[in-house]
C-alpha cells in the first residue's frame, strides 16, 4: 500500500475525493492517513464514528453476513454488482465481508482535526445517521459555531447539507445532491 501511495502522490498531489456509504468512509480515511493527497473531501451519508449510525441500522449491521446474501439481490446494491462484477457467485462472500467491516466499531473523533481537505458533509433528513449526528461532525470540523457575517467573514472553509426528503437508499437520486456539490468543488 506504501508504494501506491507513494506512485500515486507522484502522479496526482492532490485529488478532490468523494464518497458515499462505506465509499466515504474509505474517502474519510484516505484524507485521515494522507492529509497532503486530498484537496477537497464530499462525504456522503455516513458517520464520524459508529454510534453515530441509529441504533436500529447498527444492530442491523452487526447481523448482515452471507446467509442474507440470496434475500439480498432483491436490492438495488446486487443489481449494480451483478451487472460489474466478474464472478457474480462471489456475491455471498462480499455480503459476508460487509458485515464483518459494518459490525466493527470505529471512532474517529480525535483524527478529525487532522484533515487538512475542505470538507462538505451531505446526508439526508430520513438517513441512517441523524442530522443532529452530521451537525456534531460539521462542529468538530470547525463549522456551525458562530454566524457567518454579511460580509461572510464568519464563514468556515467546511459545508454541511442536510437534504430533504431523503434516505441513505436513494441520497444518490436526489435532484439537490450534484447542486449542492458543484459549487462546494468549483470554490477555489
Amino acid at each position: 500500500m506504501r508504494s501506491w501511495s507513494a506512485s500515486v502522490a507522484n502522479q496526482i498531489p492532490q485529488a478532490d475525493v468523494l464518497g458515499y456509504s462505506m465509499g466515504a468512509g474509505v474517502a474519510l480515511r484516505t484524507a485521515i492517513q494522507h492529509p497532503h493527497l486530498v484537496r477537497k473531501l464530499v462525504v456522503v451519508s455516513f458517520p464520524f464514528q459508529s454510534a453515530g449510525f441509529f441504533p436500529d441500522i447498527a444492530a442491523q449491521q452487526k447481523q448482515l453476513g452471507p446467509h442474507l446474501a440470496v434475500s439480498m439481490q432483491q436490492s438495488p446494491m446486487y443489481q449494480l454488482y451483478s451487472g460489474l462484477a466478474p464472478r457474480v457467485e462471489d456475491w455471498p462472500r462480499l455480503v459476508g465481508r460487509l458485515g464483518e467491516l459494518m459490525g466493527r466499531e470505529f471512532d474517529w473523533t480525535d483524527e478529525l482535526g487532522g484533515i487538512q481537505a475542505r470538507v462538505m458533509l451531505l446526508v439526508g433528513d430520513a438517513d441512517m445517521l441523524p442530522p443532529a449526528h452530521a451537525a456534531q461532525f460539521f462542529a468538530l470540523l470547525g463549522g456551525g459555531h458562530s454566524d457567518g457575517h454579511w460580509n461572510r467573514s464568519g464563514m468556515t472553509k467546511h459545508r454541511l447539507a442536510i437534504l430533504p426528503g431523503t434516505t441513505h437508499y436513494d441520497i444518490l437520486q436526489s435532484p439537490l445532491l450534484l447542486p449542492s456539490i458543484a459549487p462546494f468543488l468549483a470554490e477555489g
